[in-house]
């Protein structure tokens, strides 16, 4: 299917932002009216591109089925909602495997959709710039995390002076579990907090001094759901919820001692309730390394950032 190009639309004009991820894939439309660019549609499809990857590490055919319907669904919101322009970015999934160019074709063949992979850096940047909003409220100290399908990124500043340190750790929420079938649990734990430690040591920073933290990921606005006992999965109570440490420690020790059963009836868990306590692992390592006083939650992620950008080069072109 051929994504139609659109000269004029009707009302306000519309930018789209397609991120494709290890376990699911999310698309944005986004338009500014008077100055303030608002979320008009929503929407994120699985995919669980990185699992049951073959001996020699290349994405199972079946996934790409899966992933290809999900960015044919996209594409076809996209040209109906008469998109002026948009991106489509696929991350730490197709930078690990060795074969990312087929699946690149694939889309465009299948869809129309033309896939940008982007690196490690630029995932960051993005991630931080998403998050601009919960920065401001950072005084010093701040970490920006995102705890994904295949891989954990970290983006650790210091506002004074002005540093920052971005990593990227190959373990997330699908590959966890194949990782430690690999290796062993104790293996991936002991390589997790290797990753961890030291990692802002050179900021030097006081004993008493502490990060202010933000979460965009699945794993801390799942938690956040169940800190606040929601009844359902509800956008506008949890964004830009300030979880503390303490209550981000008692709500992982909750939902350790629920058993699979009940943890799966949970309305803001469901059927993603192995990958939710692959997440809490990792998270868990976070807490332990960093001192940690407040979890910024956020579901703003890569695409926020790619509309905003996709707006500001259209409006600046288009008055050039």
């Amino acid at each position: 299917m051929n994504l139609k190009n659109v000269d004029a639309l009707k009302k306000n004009d519309k930018f789209a932002a397609i991120d494709i991820g290890s376990h699911n894939c999310r698309l944005l439309i986004s338009e500014k009216n008077q100055g303030v660019i608002k979320s008009v549609f929503n929407s994120s499809k699985p995919t669980n591109l990185i699992k049951n990857l073959s001996y020699n590490n290349e994405f199972n055919y079946k996934n790409i089925k899966k992933t290809i319907d999900s960015l044919s669904f996209f594409a076809k919101k996209i040209n109906s909602m008469n998109v002026k322009e948009y991106k489509c970015i696929a991350t730490e999934a197709c930078r690990s495997v060795i074969n990312p160019e087929f699946f690149v074709e694939e889309v465009k063949k299948n869809t129309g959709l033309k896939v940008e992979i982007i690196g490690s850096v630029e995932e960051a940047r993005l991630s931080m710039k998403s998050c601009n909003i919960y920065i401001s409220k950072i005084k010093k100290l701040g970490l920006i995390f995102d705890i994904g399908g295949g891989s954990t990124e970290l983006s650790c500043f210091n506002t004074k002076p002005n540093e920052i340190i971005t990593k990227s750790i190959s373990y997330g929420v699908i590959n966890l579990d194949e990782k430690c079938q690999i290796f062993s649990e104790e293996h991936v734990k002991n390589d997790l907090n290797r990753h961890f430690s030291n990692y802002f040591q050179h900021f030097k920073i006081r004993d008493d001094e502490k990060f202010l933290a933000i979460g965009s990921c699945s794993t801390v606005t799942s938690l956040c759901c169940v800190f606040l006992n929601l009844p359902f999965y509800n956008p506008k109570k949890i964004e830009g919820y300030e979880m503390y440490s303490e209550d981000v420690n008692t709500t992982i020790k909750y939902l350790e001692n629920v058993n699979d059963n009940e943890l799966q009836k949970h309305p803001c868990i469901g059927d993603r309730y192995m990958l939710l306590k692959n997440g809490i692992k990792i998270l868990k390592i976070i807490m332990d390394k960093f001192p940690i006083s407040k979890i910024i939650v956020t579901q703003k992620g890569l695409r926020d950032a790619i509309t905003e950008e996709i707006i500001l080069d259209y409006e600046k072109n288009k008055s050039s």
